[in-house]
């Protein structure tokens, strides 16, 4: 039962870490777990050879989690967040632990909140995250930071042509954070087959996508088209075309005290933090999606985008 626990905790904990690496990368995660097993000295000397890049952080309520990659693993994960293909040349050590480490802290903290969530739980944000080399001598300091021995799932990934190995470290804390059931429901949810549709149903279906505004009917009852269903149906982008959102063209930004704020009057001048050659940001119901030079059109002011943001920045962005 300890395993069956481990295995559904990781499943877990894993749906929330692929959800934003899916975000970041404009690609669709897939993962499966292999057999779990107890984390000792013995397990991390021999993985850590095999894969040396851990991202880890713990919870102030007690726990903690690692993420185990191998370096060329990391470097195709690190060219995908930058919006290169994985393809591409890969970066030194160094540019890699870079981005390793600015994904850390979502990730991580995405896998928490989806276990937290499904135990009712309010959110909790990992501390001390962190992206490093390890090496086989740092295993004392690894098993210390977990407090209490750790398991292991060790799993594949893939995301389209994109394939790696990773393992997953689990304190036994975290196997707390979401009741059984709620674990079992997920799984059972996630592995249930979509019923098979037949032509007439499918027909019946597409008639309200020549409608505009009308809702298809869920013959699956789950509130989703299956996944045959959405191959063969429009996209329907058409229903929220219209749909309004505030647009910013931001010079600058600056942090005032109120004193400050007082003193200014006519003639006043607030340094914006900006340089003159730099370009403005647009950001859309207040998220940062693109940057521009200010232009003159028909004697109005208006913004000429040169640059939109990697889906990286637009994580970033929202924190």
């Amino acid at each position: 039962m300890s395993a069956n626990i481990t295995a559904l905790t990781a499943e877990g904990f894993l749906t929330g870490v692929f959800d934003v690496l899916d975000a970041m990368t404009n690609r669709t995660f897939s993962f499966k777990l292999n057999k779990a097993g107890a984390a000792d000295a013995s397990f991390l000397t021999s993985t850590l050879e095999r894969l040396p890049l851990m991202v880890r952080g713990r919870l102030n309520r007690g726990g903690a989690v690692g993420l185990m990659f191998s370096v060329a693993d990391a470097a195709r994960l690190a060219a995908l967040i930058d919006g290169k293909e994985e393809t591409a040349a890969a970066a030194d050590d160094q540019a890699v632990l870079a981005v390793m480490g600015e994904i850390a802290g979502p990730c991580l903290g995405a896998g928490v909140t989806h276990l937290m969530e499904k135990g009712g739980q309010t959110p909790e944000q990992p501390e001390a995250v962190s992206a490093e080399l390890a090496t086989p001598q740092m295993v004392a300091d690894l098993l210390g930071f977990f407090v209490n021995p750790p398991k292991a799932v060790s799993f594949a990934y893939s995301a389209g042509t994109l394939q790696g190995a990773a393992c997953l470290l689990l304190g036994p804390e975290i196997e707390q954070l979401a009741p059984l059931e709620a674990l079992k429901d997920q799984a059972n949810a996630a592995a249930a087959p979509e019923p098979d549709l037949s032509e007439a149903e499918v027909s019946d279906i597409l008639k309200g996508f020549d409608k505009p505004g009308a809702a298809p009917a869920r013959p699956n009852g789950s509130g989703a088209a299956s996944p045959a269903l959405a191959a063969r149906a429009p996209s329907n982008l058409d229903m929220v075309l219209d749909i309004r959102l505030v647009a910013t063209a931001r010079l600058g930004r600056v942090e005032m005290a109120i004193g400050d704020i007082l003193a200014l009057g006519p003639g006043s001048i607030i340094d914006v933090g900006r340089l003159v050659d730099e370009p403005v940001e647009l950001l859309v119901n207040n998220k940062l999606i693109a940057r521009g030079d200010v232009v003159v059109v028909d004697e109005k002011f208006g913004l000429r985008i040169t640059e939109i943001i990697s889906p990286k920045e637009r994580i970033e962005s929202m924190h």
